[in-house]
């Protein structure tokens, strides 16, 4: 899941989905800040929030409104302490943040095929590379610092100059979440993590990444991922682990979770992600697959098409040609936004709306008309016909209207989710 949030008209939110080829069920655990999950927006949502995202222009995610919710920011403007402009500030301070932000919400696919030759490969190479990173001077290091026991008598009698600097104690498995927990919050000036965290966005620059970095751990079997203080302890392993996973081909989790514990990471022989994009920027979802090249062809189709039968558009059915050339004809002409159908005079029935009583429009701009639009069309394309002898042409503005605004909304988004 590479963000770019920008907050200009229909901007769109990006989320990467990442499948592994071991079979893992991966649970995110990530500040509400960061928890870009684009999600249908439910009933019952306040005035405050349709006044919000009449002012950024598009809808928000539940993700984002629970955090402004959570944090108290709507309660301020509610209680007449802040404007409507002090909480559309607040929104884009965490939407900007969110610019270099992943979340990873993967879940585990069965392992294609593998024959007993790729098994042993993948064996002996996680064997030989956590052997390698057991004596890395950086992993070493970290924990020599970070996991030697400070409370026991080895180390009171070092202290003391009556022993040796006591060797350090890897966790186990069951230590790890509240180890970490207890560091993170251990790095706040006031001991709570996450309102620290909460400071350092709010307070950052936009475009500034430095503050901050996303840790990922395993704990309880689920692949858990935190924002902490980069300049922590855990922001010194979260940037350790992600050299080991540059290095080895690890998960970032996985990484974590060997640092601290010494289990042994597999070695992935691929990654596949889908860096899926709402709004405007929804037609510019990808597919990305990185392979390891002892693969064949049969398995490297087999995880294809494991991963695209996880990615799914609401509409299921591709345009015909004239569709796209009728897209590509109004495109360039028309703008669309979101309002209150009240406030909007206009012909014709109005768009149904949503939720938060906002509705999309899409209107002809630079001097263009749905007339002059059909016109030109009928001029360019009035003569051409489909396989079965259908005519481009239209002489029914109603249904020119109507088939440019369908061919622009299942081009433009055509809403790809992640099936489970």
């Amino acid at each position: 899941m590479t963000a770019d949030l920008s907050g200009h008209r229909w901007r769109g939110m990006d989320i990467r989905v990442q499948l592994h080829h071991n079979n893992h069920l991966i649970v995110t655990e990530l500040p509400m800040a960061l928890l870009w999950i684009v999600a249908m927006l439910e009933a019952n949502v306040t005035n405050l929030r349709g006044d919000l995202e009449k002012a950024l222009r598009h809808p928000i995610s539940d993700a984002l409104w629970d955090f402004l919710t959570d944090m108290r920011y709507t309660s301020e403007v509610d209680d007449d302490c802040q404007s409507v402009e002090y909480l559309v500030d607040i929104a884009r301070r965490v939407l900007a943040a969110g610019r270099a932000a992943e979340r990873t919400t993967a879940e585990g696919i069965s392992d294609p095929p593998r024959n007993a030759a790729v098994s042993a490969r993948i064996d002996a190479l996680s064997a030989i590379y956590a052997s390698w990173a057991h004596d890395d001077p950086d992993v070493r290091w970290f924990r020599y610092h970070a996991l030697t026991p400070f409370g026991t008598p080895e180390f009171h009698a070092y202290l003391k100059k009556q022993g040796p600097y006591p060797d350090h104690r890897l966790l186990e498995e069951s230590e790890v979440r509240l180890w970490v927990l207890a560091r993170h919050n251990a790095a706040a000036p006031d001991g709570d993590g996450d309102r620290h965290i909460r400071d350092l966005l709010g307070q950052r620059q936009q475009g500034d990444s430095k503050s901050t970095i996303n840790l990922g751990y395993i704990a309880d079997r689920q692949e858990l991922v935190l924002t902490v203080d980069a300049r922590s302890h855990l922001g010194e392993l979260a940037r350790l682990a992600e050299k080991l996973v540059d290095r080895y081909r690890w998960r970032p989790s996985e990484a974590t979770t060997f640092t601290l514990t010494g289990r042994v990471p597999e070695v992935f022989i691929y990654t596949g992600s889908a860096s899926i994009r709402h709004n405007e920027n929804a037609a510019t979802t990808r597919v990305t697959m990185t392979l390891d090249p002892a693969l064949n062809p049969e398995q490297v189709a087999d995880i294809y098409g494991r991963l695209k039968a996880r990615l799914q558009p609401q509409y299921q059915k591709s345009l015909s040609v004239k569709h796209y050339r009728l897209a590509q004809h109004v495109g360039p002409h028309v703008t669309t936004y979101v309002q209150n159908p009240s406030q909007v005079s206009r012909r014709g029935r109005p768009p149904r709306p949503g939720p938060t009583g906002l509705a999309q429009f899409t209107e002809p701009i630079g001097g263009h008309t749905w007339q002059s639009l059909r016109r030109d069309w009928n001029s360019r394309h009035g003569q051409q016909a489909d396989n079965l002898g259908r005519s481009w042409r239209y002489d029914s503005a109603p249904n020119f209207i109507r088939d440019a605004k369908q061919a622009l909304q299942r081009l433009l988004y055509p809403r790809y989710e992640w099936q489970k």
